[in-house]
């Protein structure tokens, strides 16, 4: 009963226990009052890393927290933990080992002669010690031994509970923080403020004593910002062997706990290292690490929380980056406006020049600048310009060969460690010792001058500010284009810039001639002759078009005529720069001085290619207009003498005749009523009234012409592939006849893959515009351009005797020429050809389509 009531009371006392002090207070009050014990001990251990700390005491017996940490696993309360059974010590002067249960001689001195040593038990584990003193010698039955295992029990299971409400509120109050840091951190878009406000909102989170961030760097992973205990440190960059999980982390992205090596612990005095990607989208774009001397300090919920808070750091980096990406390129553009404005506002051009420098200087302060400018047609620079270190330079003119293009040859930007490995004759003293970057100033397709910039005391231009003067480099030199003009030069310049801009929106080539030579081109004969602007000025015009051949005196003949225009056709064909040639028709006018003397032509070409290709494409609808009126009387003529000789036919099959003579009347029969279908496709062909109104749906025309030809399509193992528009698009025509098209160009692709081993045809169906495109593709053995050119013309064929009429393709032509549509064919030998149909959409069906869809979706 005694037993039963202890134990329940226990209960009932650790149930309503919430905090450890609760839980504490109660079992000192039940190990006193019901129990008998003046003192008690909590032990919490760990027997895989052999740690052992004191939890909580109270009453008779203390000893100090430092003894346990050092003695614990020599006494038998290791043993306890090792072993997992209680040990009950009834008097501990009879125990000699020291130190036996923690220094025994003090327990005694303070009159404790018993010890209960019960191991606490939870998941099949001891996870510390319970220990109770009584005073004076004690003996301990077999029922209080059970009422003490029974208590100790209980004891571990409420630490449990408690030790689970506790983390529950450290890990809310940490997931808290955490919410904190991350708004914290979504306000700030500055680089500086940001790395200093990651590190703070780690410490919210979980508390470490070294925080370092590490960023990607010349190929390296090297430390940006590192604090200890929360106070920022200089960076000191660690050896590869305490990078190696920061590499490691980096590289897999997957976040990292572990131990340091020696080196690393020496160094810092830590020993635990955890490491998060900080990462942006799938992009790894630098590490957190945290580091500590104790082994016991992060766990899997450190580990998640912080792998959230450097993912989210990666983010706030990444918005930074662009914030000042977005400042730079807005400092540039603006930087940009300010040069053109700087020389819209400057009339001379060492005027001009210094106010250039001061925009350069706002933007890139440097140790010195220096602008140099070719003003001579030698190309030997003059420098109209300088600031800072290269102020000296101003107003020289070294001599020498080479010019701007010296320093430069290639026009790109030069980096020298001294100005002085460029520096020429008389200007080696003025030129300081000093790191330089040399940057050509081209516009239109010339080196006009160069910007020299320094930078003193060992020190090198950035990356972001060697961009920005190679960006601003072309606003540099539009406005040093723009200075070098005089007043008189920049008149005719206005003048031939406004006729070029005329020029330029003109489709047809036009040239500007002295008496002799090209002295400009507009764009378009820049595409079609295939020369550049530089290479056509300076030529004569036969040298260009004609390449020195006898036609060139013809034209320059001509060229004496104001205002003859030549057509000359194909008695005179240009030559662009690749060789190819085009007809062409030339019209010339002259340019006339005041006085009336002609001092120039302006001489315009028109390319006739095609005029040509409509003209063939009248004479071949002529050919087939012509064709199909010889075809259509023809046809007539003959159809009746057929007819006739069909129905004979007919008649002498009902009639009893000898095998022999059937045999040949079938054959009269069969062959007249073959001879009656080519006369039917000959009227077919030469037939001109209109196609027969009706919308016809593509789609379910092509897949109703291939189940047609599916039989003969799987005897002649043809894969068959249907591409068809989900548009649905339908056609104005006549369905049959659209599909005896079909039927021919399917049956043409069949016998042209008849010797292939893998054959293929591919229909296709799409809407484009106002029209409707349907392709055939196969695979076959493919047409010469010979039999591609006469692939239309009537009874022509490459089959074998007796299995074509040479009609089908030439039908089909005249069927789709009534539908307002056009056929054509592509081919290459060996690789197939391409049947493209081109037909006009039903505009009303279309429009009924859309309105049917509409309701339908409402």
């Amino acid at each position: 009963g005694v037993q039963l009531r202890v134990l329940a009371r226990t209960g009932q006392v650790l149930a309503n226990a919430v905090t450890r002090d609760e839980l504490y207070d109660g079992l000192t009050r039940i190990i006193e009052e019901e129990l008998g014990g003046v003192g008690c001990s909590i032990y919490d251990t760990d027997a895989l890393r052999r740690t052992a700390r004191l939890e909580f005491q109270s009453g008779v017996g203390k000893v100090h927290a430092s003894i346990v940490g050092q003695y614990f696993w020599e006494t038998r309360l290791g043993q306890v933990v090792n072993s997992g059974l209680p040990l009950f010590v009834g008097d501990i002067s009879a125990s000699s080992s020291q130190p036996e249960l923690l220094l025994n001689e003090p327990l005694r001195r303070e009159g404790i002669g018993a010890v209960a040593a019960l191991p606490l038990l939870w998941t099949d584990r001891v996870r510390g010690v319970l220990a109770i003193r009584y005073r004076g010698a004690r003996t301990f039955d077999e029922r209080e031994c059970e009422l003490l295992v029974s208590f100790a029990t209980q004891v571990a299971v409420a630490l449990r509970h408690v030790g689970y409400i506790g983390d529950l509120e450290v890990r809310a109050e940490r997931l808290a923080a955490l919410a904190q840091a991350q708004q914290q951190l979504t306000r700030l878009v500055s680089r500086d403020t940001l790395m200093p406000a990651i590190v703070a909102a780690v410490a919210q989170v979980v508390p470490a004593s070294r925080c370092d961030l590490f960023f990607p760097s010349a190929g390296a992973l090297k430390c940006a910002y590192a604090t200890v205990d929360g106070v920022s440190v200089p960076i000191e960059h660690g050896s590869p062997e305490t990078l190696d999980l920061v590499r490691a982390t980096y590289i897999s992205g997957i976040p990292r706990v572990g131990m340091l090596n020696a080196n690393g612990g020496a160094q810092h005095g830590h020993s635990v290292e955890l490491c998060a990607p900080v990462r942006f989208g799938e992009r790894s774009i630098g590490v957190l690490r945290l580091t500590t001397a104790d082994h016991g300090t992060f766990n899997l919920q450190d580990l998640d929380l912080v792998s959230i808070l450097a993912r989210h750091a990666g983010s706030a980096l990444e918005t930074s980056r662009l914030f000042g990406t977005q400042d730079i390129e807005r400092q540039r553009a603006e930087a940009a406006a300010d040069i053109a404005r700087a020389a819209l506002r400057s009339e001379r051009i060492h005027e001009g020049a210094a106010r250039l420098l001061e925009v350069l200087d706002r933007v890139v302060p440097t140790a010195g600048k220096a602008v140099g400018v070719a003003r001579a047609r030698d190309g030997r620079i003059e420098y109209v310009a300088a600031s800072g270190t290269l102020r000296a330079l101003f107003g020289h003119r070294p001599a020498g060969a080479g010019g701007v293009n010296a320093a430069s040859p290639d026009g790109r930007p030069v980096e020298v460690a001294s100005l002085r490995e460029l520096a020429a004759t008389g200007l080696f003293d003025k030129v300081p010792d000093e790191w330089g970057l040399v940057v050509p100033l081209i516009a239109r397709d010339r080196t006009l001058g160069l910007l020299l910039v320094s930078m003193s005391e060992g020190k090198r231009l950035d990356v972001t500010g060697r961009t920005t003067l190679e960006r601003l480099s072309a606003s540099l030199s539009l406005a040093f284009d723009a200075l070098l003009l005089d007043e008189e030069e920049r008149f005719g310049r206005e003048r031939e810039r406004m006729l070029a801009t005329a020029l330029t929106t003109m489709d047809q080539p036009v040239f500007i001639l002295d008496r002799r030579v090209v002295r400009y081109a507009n764009p378009a004969a820049v595409r079609e002759y295939g020369w550049s602007l530089s290479e056509l000025v300076g030529r004569s015009l036969d040298e260009i078009a004609l390449g020195h051949n006898a036609a060139a005196t013809e034209i320059e003949t001509a060229m004496n005529v104001p205002g003859l225009v030549l057509d000359l056709g194909v008695k005179l064909k240009h030559r662009r720069r690749d060789g190819s040639e085009f007809p062409a028709a030339i019209t010339q006018n002259a340019i006339t001085a005041d006085d009336g003397t002609q001092v120039g032509q302006v001489v315009s070409v028109r390319n006739m290619t095609a005029e040509h290709e409509v003209a063939a494409q009248m004479r071949h609808t002529e050919k087939m207009v012509a064709l199909g009126e010889l075809v259509a009387g023809v046809a007539h003529e003959i159809n009746n003498p057929l007819t006739g000789i069909s129905a004979f036919a007919q008649l002498l099959l009902e009639e009893k005749l000898e095998p022999e003579q059937r045999e040949a009347v079938q054959m009269i029969k069969r062959e007249s009523d073959r001879a009656t279908m080519v006369i039917r496709d000959l009227l077919l062909f030469s037939r001109k009234e209109g196609a027969s109104a009706g919308p016809v749906d593509i789609n379910a025309l092509l897949e109703q012409t291939v189940r047609l030809r599916a039989y003969q399509l799987r005897n002649a193992n043809v894969e068959v592939t249907l591409l068809l528009d989900p548009g649905n698009p339908h056609v104005q025509g006549d369905r049959q006849k659209l599909q005896q098209v079909l039927l021919n160009v399917i049956v043409n692709a069949e016998h042209a893959m008849e010797a292939k081993p893998n054959a293929r045809l591919l229909l296709r169906s799409a809407r484009v515009s106002d029209r409707v495109i349907v392709d055939a593709t196969d695979s076959g053995i493919g047409m010469p351009p010979e039999v591609r050119r006469r692939v239309f013309e009537p009874f022509y064929t490459t089959k074998p005797p007796g299995v074509g009429t040479g009609l089908g393709m030439s039908v089909s032509y005249g069927i789709i020429q009534q539908h307002d549509g056009t056929i054509e064919a592509h081919s290459e030998p060996g690789v197939g050809t391409t049947i493209s149909i081109t037909l006009p959409l039903a505009p009303r069906l279309s429009l009924f389509t859309d309105a049917a869809k509409k309701d339908a979706n409402s």
